[in-house]
């Protein structure tokens, strides 16, 4: 009975609750619905065609000097080592800038970072033309570096943005900095010769002031993703797989390239001034051509690392850089000179190449990789000059010639031994 009564109980509670009538919860009652997650934002770049002309006149200011450094170190009384440190200098405030300018380009974009690049060139390249001595230039040097390394940063990462491709933003940042660099040899002997070299750094003012107003003026696009690229919601994979050593050897390679560039800037105008008598536009004159076989070879290296690989282009052109600079110290005089460093050109940007797209895919195509490219090639651009003018004041302005070949040859027969570094995606781990 007791069994009975409590079915009975239960049944009548039952009623109750079913007859109770039935109420729409509120939307407050309700959980928030999900909120839709966020639309990936590209990244930006400037204009392909102004990220090129930024690129083209901000290394018309580098190679600029050049010509005019015999006539500098002879108005400021300076040693080889002096001599040295006018570019060491330079390079020094594009080392100190590089990662810098890589945090800062990723956090206010490039247009900006080139403005405050263009306005810091602007302030060096004045300085320097006012320059009463030694103390004064190689701070405005540096100066000038800072800017330099703000707007090739800029530059080079809107390139990278626009030429995604394998080897194409080396070939295209090559192409623009060497018609600047000729620009720069060009307009530099001229000016030092007619007018002064104070009318070198003048010139660079004035460019930094156009780059200066293309920056303000400049748009912004949206950088395009490029093939295999994944959207921000995709599921993550695996880290990528990399030979281990291969970044460390890709690092190497950019750094002694870059070092080899000492006997363009340095090295050369004191060899051909010293043994046979030239003056600022016969240097400037040489060091012109030079660059123009600089300039041709751009696009056929890339082709040749796009069809043989980064490592065999980077092997084949340390090789042709060691025979160059070997040929240099047999030249019997200025004319001679013309072939040994025309192969030292063409080895010099197959290597710069070769080494700049094996940094760019091991560091990933980002901000990251653009920031290990600058910085290798500017400690190289920062040893190299004071090195190979301590070894031109204590064993005459043809032994960095010597020293940089053997150096070179080694580093070819490294790079042919090594196995090409391949990216791979790490299989996933078994559940």
């Amino acid at each position: 009975m007791a069994g009975r009564g409590s079915l009975i109980r239960d049944g009548d509670r039952l009623v109750s609750e079913l007859s109770m009538p039935v109420t729409e919860p509120s939307n407050r009652d309700l959980p928030a619905p999900p909120s839709p997650p966020p639309s990936p934002v590209p990244p930006v770049a400037l204009p392909l065609g102004v990220a090129m002309l930024t690129l083209v006149l901000t290394y018309w200011c580098v190679d600029i000097v050049s010509p005019a450094l015999p006539d500098i170190q002879r108005s400021l009384a300076l040693s080889g080592t002096g001599a040295g440190l006018v570019f060491a200098l330079f390079f020094a405030g594009r080392l100190v800038t590089n990662l810098p300018a890589a945090f800062l380009v990723d956090r206010v974009g490039p247009r900006w970072t080139a403005t405050l690049g263009a306005g810091l060139l602007l302030a060096g390249s004045a300085l320097a033309a006012l320059a009463p001595g030694e103390s004064t230039l190689l701070p405005a040097r540096g100066l000038q570096g800072t800017g330099v390394a703000l707007l090739a940063t800029a530059g080079l990462l809107s390139v990278l943005r626009g030429l995604p491709a394998g080897g194409a933003a080396m070939t295209a940042f090559n192409v623009a900095t060497g018609v600047g660099g000729s620009a720069g040899l060009l307009s530099g002997g001229w000016l030092t010769d007619t007018i002064s070299w104070r009318a070198v750094f003048w010139l660079s003012a004035g460019l930094g002031l156009a780059l200066l107003t293309g920056s303000v003026l400049a748009r912004t696009r949206a950088a395009a993703l490029r093939a295999g690229d994944r959207p921000s919601d995709a599921p993550d994979l695996p880290p990528p797989v990399r030979p281990r050593g291969a970044l460390a050897g890709a690092l190497a390679a950019n750094l002694l390239v870059y070092g080899n560039y000492s006997i363009w800037v340095v090295s050369l105008s004191l060899y051909v001034t010293s043994s046979f008598g030239a003056d600022a536009a016969a240097i400037g004159t040489l060091l012109l051509v030079i660059n123009a076989v600089h300039l041709l070879a751009a696009v056929p290296a890339g082709r040749f690392i796009r069809r043989f690989g980064a490592m065999r282009a980077l092997a084949a052109s340390f090789a042709m850089t060691a025979l160059g600079l070997a040929l240099v110290r047999v030249a019997p005089d200025q004319g001679w000179l013309l072939a040994p460093m025309a192969l030292y050109a063409v080895g010099q940007v197959a290597g710069n190449s070769a080494a700049g797209d094996l940094l760019l895919r091991l560091g990933g195509h980002g901000g990251r990789a653009v920031g290990l490219v600058r910085l290798t090639s500017d400690v190289g651009l920062v040893a190299g000059p004071a090195a190979v003018g301590l070894l031109a004041d204590t064993a005459g302005v043809g032994a960095p010639f010597v020293a940089l070949a053997a150096l070179s040859a080694a580093a070819a027969i490294a790079a042919w031994r090594s196995r090409p570094p391949t990216v791979r995606i790490a299989s996933p781990m078994p559940d």
